[in-house]
């Protein structure tokens, strides 16, 4: 069974402003109780990170196991919304592998992991990683430059093309998960 690429545009920008160290912490110590404040204050703002439905106030129910990454995940939806992805699905890997062979980057329709080698965050256990706008719109010049010189790899490369200009057109950045 292929794994199923999820792109969300996310505000980078805010996301490290508002919640990067809260979710970092929570990751080195395992101590959710900065995360829990953070929900609890932005419960307005809030979705259901699976059905993207706003949070009750019973949210606290959902969340198993009650680790940084399950907090981190309600958290985050603050910055995304859940209802709309603009990922690669299943193409992601013929993509990435093209990719990888053509420019040698395996990058640019994933991004960075965030938080510590033996703790990245990752509340779905297959891999979450983010780009901030800068990283966006280098990612985007990459991959139309190369598209420039191999065109031929238009039809392939093309839905990768739309994603990535999606974000770069609001200027903000991505959160992939899988």
């Amino acid at each position: 069974m292929s794994m199923e690429h999820k792109a969300f545009v996310f505000d980078y920008d805010a996301f490290a402003d508002e919640l990067g160290n809260i979710l970092e912490n929570a990751l080195l110590t395992n101590n959710n109780e900065r995360l829990v404040n953070f929900i609890k204050q932005n419960l307005n703002f809030l979705k259901d990170p699976y059905e993207g439905e706003a949070l009750s106030t019973s949210w606290d129910t959902m969340v198993e196991p009650k680790d940084p990454h399950q907090y981190g995940d309600f958290a985050l939806t603050k910055f995304y919304d859940p209802q709309d992805d603009i990922g690669l699905g299943a193409m992601w890997e013929n993509i990435q592998n093209i990719l990888k062979i053509e420019c040698g980057k395996d990058f640019v329709i994933l991004g960075t992991p965030f938080g510590f080698k033996d703790n990245y965050f990752d509340p779905g256990k297959m891999g979450s990683y983010f780009q901030s706008k800068s990283q966006v719109k280098g990612n985007l010049q990459l991959l139309t430059e190369m598209l420039k010189l191999k065109p031929a790899l238009f039809g392939e490369l093309n839905e990768a093309l739309k994603m990535i200009r999606k974000a770069a057109e609001v200027e903000k950045g991505f959160y992939i998960t899988f």
